[in-house]
């Protein structure tokens, strides 16, 4: 009796995942069937104004926006470290097992400081990438660039 029991039970085990396989199966083509009905929408690269963005605007002048972003590069990537380096100094001072505030004030400052530093250095690379283009290739720029509305104001005031 006792092979009988150990025959039927590899069995049932055997028809249960069978049946956990046809449901997930059903479900899977449920899925692609749901998202087939809706469109496909692709989403266009964002218009900002950073150097990337500039030489996928403007191809035509991706050699000298190149210049620039190298010219920078050594500067952006130190930068960079500091920012990081600044973060890092934070999470210790967070972390550190006797909390001192002013210690910890002192690294969100630093973190700012780095931030704006970073920020700053971004700018001149755009300021200096755009002043590259001919006024048409700026115009078209212009044109392409998402322009803020007004969503910010309302998100500014907006009560939480």
């Amino acid at each position: 009796m006792s092979e009988a029991g150990q025959a039927g039970r590899p069995r049932i085990l055997l028809i249960v995942s069978l049946c956990l396989n046809v449901a997930l199966v059903a479900l899977c083509a449920a899925m692609f069937f749901r998202i087939g009905m809706r469109p496909f929408e692709p989403h266009g690269p964002k218009g900002g104004l950073s150097a990337p963005a500039l030489i996928r605007m403007v191809p035509a002048e991706e050699a000298k926006i190149r210049a620039v972003l190298e010219a920078h590069r050594p500067k952006l990537h130190q930068l960079h470290r500091d920012a990081m380096q600044a973060r890092a100094e934070l999470f210790q001072a967070l972390s550190a097992p006797a909390f001192d505030s002013q210690a910890f004030a002192k690294a969100s400052t630093d973190v700012e400081s780095a931030d704006a530093a970073l920020e700053a250095e971004s700018l001149k690379i755009t300021n200096e990438a755009v002043s590259v283009l001919t006024p048409e290739e700026r115009a078209r720029v212009a044109a392409d660039v998402h322009k803020p509305g007004r969503a910010w104001l309302k998100r500014l005031v907006r009560k939480h």
